[in-house]
């Protein structure tokens, strides 16, 4: 199934254009299977004029056909892995990939780094079907320390036709920390935490991707970043788009449909929104938090979003100290909160012009038929038709754990709204990973800092006094520390298998493992209060969860 839309399909073709001073014919010359380059020498000068072009080098992997030992990269001898592929590429190179899943059952080794100018090739037609990079390994981020991560991107290198995942506990398909690439038409699902994260100043091109059934997140967006989001669908999420810190994304074209919510903004961020598509998300379609202010469209600059039959608000501003600029959208003015301008008002925002990114001699695909790729294993969602439609609403069985990645995100939650939201229908069967119907969003979605995790509890379980000084992997609050905050109760939950620990990271996804009496636990949150307890344990509850309240001493 195809999902380039029509007026996409100029963007899939390679040229190289050289200004010549003199009429000159350029001719490049074959070279035969056995070179691991194949097509032309890296630069050939233009007789004449001084001159260079760059040349394109194409390197083939198959992970069931290929050999890194015997093979040279060429397709008719390619490489087995892709890590094999990138110790091989140098500047100006498309690693084609061919049908099959690249792990480390078949020799990857994560995470991947992608090198400047080289390109990850497989099925742009149809975004990546049974061409899928499957796992991750650790990285140590500059910016958000270690990660789990399966590619981490380099500047001007480009993914383009394949399936990516890392189902490992908080994983990462596509880390981009300070860099600019493009990435494009794949499809990013079953990850333990988000599709990509965008951090640090980093400047991508996100087009044409497909965003589904993602751990936390499809995608975070934090540090500086000033990303492009173009024409992707991002579905049945918790957090479709989380959009954090001073980045100043633009989305443009997306369709972000079926999440817990929508596009979440908080910290200082200034995105700006245009003829994007929000609809039936199960809480709010677009929410502003903390001192964010999205540009959603002025008497200048008209919106042109639809942003309707979202379960709860439709924009949700109430918990922004900022006033939102939202003219020429279509909303219903009773299904919004906090304050915004509807009527194109308010003077434009300042803000630093958007610099189109230089052109790079990327390697761009070759005009080959698309490889013939075998049945989609059944452990991936067939992405479903991107044509602009109102989908189905979220079925209540649906999985949406709580997102996360640098501060708590207070999102207020509005009194029920009745006759405003469609009858929920069941979509097509999604894996549910914990929620029970009749979820709704706690009023603080805890996100992964520095500070303890925030739990919830409930009335009635049983205090236990826990002595100081229990060893743990992960870092309990030090009595110390937890007496200067006023912190007097921490909640844990008996989660002693791999599955287990999953599932509680699913609910509360900054909850760490410790050991209280040589005990394997987790815990999710340490509190002043016992009402913030009774808060958590109440959303460890409706997840089928048995939370348990400790003293601080």
């Amino acid at each position: 199934m195809s999902f380039r839309s029509p007026h996409q399909s100029h963007s899939y073709q390679y040229r190289i254009v050289a200004q010549l001073g003199v009429a000159t014919t350029v001719l490049f010359w074959f070279y035969g299977p056995t070179a691991i380059a194949q097509g032309v020498p890296e630069f050939q000068t233009a007789q004449n004029s001084g001159t260079e072009v760059a040349s394109q080098t194409q390197l083939f992997v198959n992970p069931t056909q290929g050999n890194d030992s015997s093979g040279n990269g060429s397709e008719s001898a390619p490489f087995k892995t892709i890590t094999q592929a990138l110790r091989q590429a140098k500047p100006n190179t498309t690693i084609r990939l061919s049908p099959g899943t690249y792990s480390t059952e078949t020799g990857e080794s994560f995470p991947l780094m992608l090198k400047p100018q080289v390109a990850l090739q497989g099925d742009t037609s149809s975004r990546g079907r049974g061409i899928i990079i499957q796992g991750g390994g650790l990285y140590l981020s500059r910016t958000s320390a270690r990660q789990n991560v399966g590619l981490v991107a380099a500047d001007g290198a480009r993914v383009s036709g394949i399936t990516l995942t890392n189902d490992n506990t908080s994983g990462y398909a596509l880390w981009i920390e300070s860099a600019s690439m493009e990435v494009t038409d794949n499809t990013f699902t079953r990850s333990g935490h988000d599709g990509i994260s965008v951090v640090g100043n980093s400047a991508p091109t996100i087009r044409g991707n497909h965003f589904v059934e993602n751990g936390a997140n499809g995608i975070t967006i934090y540090g500086t970043s000033r990303p492009q989001l173009v024409e992707n669908v991002f579905e049945r999420t918790g957090f479709g788009i989380s959009i954090g810190q001073r980045s100043e994304p633009i989305l443009t074209g997306n369709q972000v449909r079926q999440n817990r919510d929508g596009v979440v903004i908080h910290g200082t961020a200034r995105p700006v929104l245009r003829n994007n598509q929000i609809e039936t998300n199960q809480d709010n379609g677009v929410v502003a938090v903390g001192n964010s202010r999205p540009d959603m469209g002025t008497s200048g600059d008209p919106g042109g979003n639809v942003v309707r039959n979202n379960g709860q608000m439709d924009i949700n501003g109430s918990a922004t100290k900022e006033i939102i600029p939202a003219f020429g959208n279509q909303v219903a003015s009773d299904r919004t909160s906090g304050r915004l301008d509807l009527n194109g008002t308010l003077a434009p925002v300042a803000s630093a012009p958007v610099a189109p990114a230089p052109p790079r001699p990327l390697p761009r695909p070759a005009a080959t038929p698309a490889p013939t790729p075998p049945a989609t294993p059944a452990s991936f969602p067939s992405p479903t038709a991107t044509t602009p439609q109102s989908p189905p609403p979220l079925s209540a069985t649906v999985s949406l754990p709580v997102p996360a990645p640098g501060e708590g995100i207070p999102i207020p939650v509005p009194a029920p709204q009745t006759g405003t939201a469609p009858a929920p229908r069941t979509p097509a069967p999604a894996p549910a990973i914990g929620n029970r119907p009749g979820d709704t969003l706690p009023n603080l979605l805890p996100v992964p800092d520095g500070n303890p995790p925030i739990g919830n509890g409930g009335a009635g379980v049983p205090v236990v006094g826990v002595p100081s000084g229990g060893a743990g992997n992960g870092p309990p609050t030090p009595p110390s520390r937890a007496a200067a905050l006023g912190l007097r109760y921490r909640v844990i939950v008996n989660a002693t298998s791999s599955s287990d620990q999953a599932r509680v990271r699913r609910v509360v996804s900054d909850a760490f493992r410790t050991q209280i009496n040589g005990r394997m636990v987790m815990q999710v949150g340490a509190f002043a209060t016992q009402e913030k307890v009774d808060e958590m344990m109440q959303l460890l509850q409706r997840n089928g969860l048995t939370g348990v309240v400790l003293n601080i001493e």
